[in-house]
């Protein structure tokens, strides 16, 4: 496993790290046929393969993937970097999403992770989303996330979803250690303006949907359908666009060149994937969803591979056709 520095923070981070929103029983389809003692085995798993860096978040199965985390880093505490995230948060599955920028809701959040985690200080704390009013300023809820930086409470601030101008707002009120945006061969809307920002501030990128939903592991050969259960859709059916009847034929392709320079290099098509991702500037570690200690293995095993610049150039090239078909 290979290891950098999350931007200007003191975090030594693997270059690749395991996400816990399929573990949460929300709206994944196929983690409603797993249990908690197979997640918390797959994130030790993961641990022990050299994965270092455990991201979840508060809305997650209302809390619940925080609690597995928790339950998962009990004894080896020091091995692992936890990231979590505040302001959106779904406090039962009745009440649904909210999103509360107010300081006191902020304050109201960090202490709820930390009591979930059993823990004493949560390494990265990121405002998942921005704050959908514009008239809102984000000045009082960077202050407040500051002082808890200076507590204590968390060690380094980071964003997700945030546009260029968001992360420069909230860059006057507090330290930005990372942004955390969506980024695969699928979607690079972050190359035109937010990943060169982020490179010039010395701001840690860590994508998630690196897999693009699992599809570019490749191990579906027709397009997958997708339930709703519990009145919760899956997210491949919705924050994942590339299922869609649509969009399969050119996601198909993508995969195709990829299974080809798999079969070049003698390796999976995830290590491709993966190896793509966190080979391009600017990025810091591709965040992978895993179930199984077997799954988070393979994943693992991807933050070793490392691809040739020919290889490297036929995946932008094939990325772009998909794109602009």
């Amino acid at each position: 496993m290979r290891y950098r520095k999350l931007g200007n923070s003191d975090l030594n981070v693997s270059v690749v790290g395991i996400g816990t929103w399929g573990m949460s029983g929300q709206g994944w389809e196929s983690s409603h046929t797993s249990d908690d003692e197979q997640s918390i085995a797959t994130i030790r798993a993961a641990v022990d393969a050299g994965i270092n860096f455990i991201d979840t978040a508060l809305t997650y199965g209302s809390g619940h993937a925080e609690e597995l985390v928790g339950e998962a880093v009990q004894g080896i505490r020091d091995k692992v970097i936890i990231a979590t995230k505040c302001v959106a948060d779904r406090e039962s599955p009745e009440k649904g999403l909210t999103k509360d920028w107010r300081p006191e809701a902020l304050r109201y959040q960090v202490e709820k992770s930390l009591r979930r985690m059993n823990i004493d200080v949560i390494d990265l704390y990121q405002a998942h989303w921005p704050d959908p009013d514009p008239s809102h300023p984000l000045e009082d809820a960077f202050r407040e996330l500051n002082k808890m930086r200076e507590e204590g409470l968390v060690r380094h601030i980071g964003v997700s979803n945030f546009s260029t101008e968001q992360i420069r707002q909230a860059m006057d009120y507090c330290p930005i250690a990372s942004l955390q945006p969506r980024y695969s061969l699928l979607n690079r809307d972050i190359e035109e303006d937010i990943l060169p920002f982020c490179v010039e501030h010395n701001i840690g990128v860590l994508s998630y949907g690196s897999l693009g939903g699992g599809v570019l592991t490749g191990k579906y050969t027709q397009r997958p359908e997708f339930h709703t259960i519990n009145n919760m859709v899956d997210p491949r059916n919705s924050f994942y666009p590339y299922y869609s009847e649509e969009a399969w034929p050119k996601t198909c392709a993508l995969i195709d060149v990829m299974r080809d320079i798999a079969k070049k290099n003698n390796c999976r098509v995830v290590d491709v994937a993966i190896g793509w991702s966190v080979a391009r500037e600017g990025m810091t570690l591709a965040l992978v969803g895993a179930r199984t200690p077997e799954q988070v293995l393979m994943n693992a095993q991807a933050g070793d591979f490392v691809l040739n610049d020919e290889d490297m150039a036929r995946l932008t090239e094939a990325s772009d056709r998909v794109r602009e078909a």
